[in-house]
């Protein structure tokens, strides 16, 4: 993934979500003898290793939209990645995700290309490079990309992860990704 996306994924993060762990630096050492506010976290029990970097060539990419765009998921549960997932979608021209819900997640997408008129909760957005869209649980949301000729891509956040896994139910793309 490059530097640029995950930057926005963690700008996107001072948007009210408090960052996943995997999105926080280390905490600084405590004075001696002093306790840490936070007991240390149990990860005996944990059989998924969280990967801190997931290149553009070890996501899995799947095709969504009736074959009109493409979801690259970079970090989710599969990573290890519990409290939030991060996927890279990409919309042809004409591409269009219909109404639905998220029921236990809030959903933020930072756009990277492209325009798209989106419906939330009722409202109509006309988003486009360099918006921020904020998505409560539970809101009904749809999204028609608008840009004549080229792709509309947005880096994709659910605070919550699970929404992200019905990208998986399209056909893989095979590795090497192409532009």
């Amino acid at each position: 993934m490059s530097p640029r996306l995950l930057l926005s994924a963690l700008a996107l993060m001072g948007l009210g979500i408090a960052p996943p762990s995997w999105a926080r630096e280390p905490a600084p050492k405590p004075a001696p003898g002093a306790s840490s506010p936070r007991p240390p976290v149990d990860t005996s029990k944990d059989t998924t290793a969280v990967r801190h970097r997931v290149t553009t060539a070890e996501a899995p990419r799947h095709i969504i939209a009736g074959g009109k765009g493409r979801a690259t998921l970079f970090l989710n549960e599969g990573t290890g990645a519990t409290a939030a997932s991060l996927t890279l979608l990409e919309l042809q021209p004409g591409g269009e995700v219909p109404e639905h819900t998220h029921d236990a997640s809030v959903e933020i997408l930072y756009i990277e290309e492209g325009a798209a008129d989106m419906t939330v909760s009722g409202q109509t957005l006309r988003v486009s490079k360099g918006d921020a869209v904020y998505i409560p649980a539970g809101a009904k949301h749809s999204a028609r990309v608008i840009t004549p000729g080229a792709p509309f891509k947005a880096v994709q956040v659910y605070a919550g992860p699970g929404p992200e896994q019905r990208f998986t139910q399209g056909p893989r793309e095979t590795p090497p990704h192409g532009k």
